[in-house]
């Protein structure tokens, strides 16, 4: 179905995106894509439909080459393509017309289009959400319209890059659901992923570095090879990092990437019995990401460091709001059956409140991690935080300010820096000193304290004023753009930081750098509130996790309370942290571990060596 023959591309004729990539992907393939930032993933996904064409070499799809002309109708009709992030492909204000638009544009009939659109809304779990706005919807279901509206066009070819970056744990293992089906109907996928566990699940992976293909096999083959895969700033699955934990600790366990296949292994290990089937439980939510990688003892940033305190920051009193003009009009709506459309992916098309009598203080010096599905309503949440939005019911107040009340809001922006999903979307100015410059002299400081203001923010986020000040903001790589938009942010010298998916569409190396800054700013005296559907980040990086559903809050604790209720979370679309997942599955195979602890990778092995070698003795 796709042949790539020592396929060279350059964006500026000097630097190649892609350096002689060969590579072939049969029929009803499922093929992971691979790589750090900046390794030519997205490069490549783009010529399997002729968005770009090779300088060198060809591509060639379902028998037609790339570089004709005559061929890219034909090609963009066989390969669907959903990119990282919604909003480059969202086109209509319905999103029953957004479905509509691909097939609509290959000729089928309206008769048709209707059911394309219907079974596509009920792949993604958007069942009855046809006559909502697409601007009115979450990132995550923004990106699941993205997806059907490809899927509507039943192209035989499926590229998706990135495309379960925004989704919630639920919506991932869905996604993931329909591609294995889509696959067994016959259908081509290649999937771009930064998610082990995504990849594990593929037919073959290929890694890039550098714009060639630097490995290539089988899940095993590929995801097992721990020092390479570092080497290329990415990780090897849960189900590895403990098998690997374990063998260092001299627990004979073959290493896996098959999480239950692993389990079975530890389970006769540490137990001494045969090993057997687990629970039922899905084994593919959440994301991995090392205890390691985001602790909270790094060096401290050039901030006066806080302790916690009981003083409350900010304060949620019977807060709801409602994104629709007639709330009562909505509320009509909402007495139809709403249960069997929720049954799928768990939204509610027709719920009328984003948020609904939320009470919820932050105190200062906290750490606090929100946690939600789609459109639970995290991010309306933290756009009350410094005023963006008033709430429709109810008062929010920061620093003892209600934030309706005239005068509080500009004050108040101060001391709150909010962090959007893409921080990179935040930049403008012509020169990274500027942009990040901008925020301090609207806040009238004196052209010294701007330049001391502008060091230390760029001091802070491990970037030097010396060598990137005067360069253009958009020159520079995709992980500098986040910490110099995060800079402009710091330079406001906040006192609560508020991030919105901060580490979302990063390479695994990456991802624990910047994590790991934010554990440092943190340390150095910020209170900081962190939206993730990452359990693994949450449960590493906070002191306190609060868990929204359909807009309330369902629970506020540290995060062994939290991850204790693991039957609560699923039932609303959430998953454990992976060590957490394994450690209750290895209990289900007769493991007597603590049941109130709450496991990383690290300690987890440490207790299953123990009980290996007391049962040894």
């Amino acid at each position: 179905m796709i042949t790539c023959e020592n396929v060279c591309y350059s964006y500026d004729g000097r630097t190649r995106a892609l350096d002689g990539v060969s590579l072939s992907v049969a029929a009803g393939e499922f093929v992971c894509l691979l790589g750090g930032n900046g390794s030519g993933k997205s490069t490549l996904a783009k010529h399997l439909n002729a968005l770009l064409v090779p300088d060198e070499g060809r591509v060639v799809i379902d028998g037609l080459d790339t570089r004709d002309p005559e061929y890219v109708y034909d090609i963009r009709a066989r390969v669907g393509f959903v990119f990282q992030n919604p909003d480059d492909q969202l086109v209509a204000t319905l999103v029953e017309d957004d479905v509509a638009f691909g097939p609509e544009n290959l000729g089928v009939e309206p008769e048709g289009l209707v059911e394309r659109v219907r079974e596509a809304l009920t792949a993604v779990g958007l069942m009855d959400f046809e006559r909502r706005e697409t601007h009115a919807l979450s990132g995550g279901q923004k990106q699941r319209v993205a997806i059907a509206g490809v899927l509507a066009m039943r192209p035989r070819v499926l590229v998706l890059d990135e495309a379960t970056s925004m989704l919630d744990p639920r919506g991932r293992s869905g996604l993931m659901r329909v591609c294995r089906e889509l696959r067994d109907q016959g259908m081509t996928i290649v999937m771009i992923t930064h998610d082990m566990e995504e990849a594990a699940a593929a037919d073959r992976v290929l890694v890039l570095e550098a714009g060639r293909v630097a490995l290539e096999g089988t899940p095993e083959e590929v995801l097992t090879q721990v020092e390479v895969l570092e080497r290329l700033n990415l990780e090897v699955p849960p189900a590895c990092r403990l098998a690997l934990a374990l063998r260092a600790r001299g627990v004979d366990v073959p290493v896996h990437v098959d999480e239950r296949a692993l389990l079975d292994e530890v389970a006769g290990a540490v137990t001494g019995a045969g090993a057997h089937a687990g629970s039922d439980g899905a084994t593919d939510l959440g994301t991995a990401v090392g205890s390691d990688a985001v602790e909270k003892e790094r060096a401290g940033a050039s901030f006066t460091s806080q302790p916690r305190t009981d003083e409350v920051l900010l304060s949620f009193e019977h807060v709801s709001y409602s994104y629709e003009r007639s709330v009562r009009e909505r509320a009509r709506k909402r007495r139809r059956a709403r249960r069997a459309r929720q049954a799928a992916w768990g939204n509610d098309p027709d719920e009328v409140w984003a948020l609904h009598n939320v009470d919820l203080a932050i105190r200062r010096g906290e750490f606090v991690g929100l946690a939600g599905h789609t459109g639970s309503g995290k991010s309306t949440l933290i756009q009350h935080m410094n005023g963006l939005v008033q709430p429709t019911m109810g008062r929010v107040r920061a620093f003892g300010r209600d934030l309706a009340d005239r005068g509080a809001d500009a004050s108040v922006k101060t001391k709150v820096g909010l962090v959007f999903q893409y921080p990179e979307h935040q930049l403008f100015a012509a020169t990274v000193f500027e942009d990040v410059a901008f925020g301090p002299r609207n806040l009238g400081c004196s052209a010294d304290e701007v330049e001391e203001r502008v060091r230390r923010a760029l001091d802070a986020v491990g970037l030097s004023r010396a060598d990137i000040a005067d360069k253009s903001p958009f020159s520079l790589s995709g992980g500098q753009q986040r910490r110099v938009a995060f800079a402009g942010v710091l330079a406001m010298e906040p006192e609560v930081l508020v991030l919105d998916e901060p580490a979302a569409g990063l390479d695994p190396a990456a991802r624990r750098d910047f994590l790991g800054l934010i554990a440092r700013l943190h340390r150095s005296g910020l209170t900081v509130v962190m939206v993730s559907h990452s359990m693994d980040d949450l449960a590493a990086l906070c002191d306190r996790v609060v868990v929204l559903n359909e807009g309330a809050v369902l629970l506020d604790g540290t995060p062994a309370e939290v991850f204790e209720r693991g039957s609560e979370l699923h039932r609303v679309g959430l998953g454990l942290p992976a060590a957490a997942r394994m450690a209750r599955e290895l209990a289900d195979r007769g493991v007597a571990l603590h049941s109130d602890r709450l496991y990383d990778i690290d300690g987890l092995a440490a207790e299953l060596a123990d009980m290996e070698e007391g049962d040894a003795r």
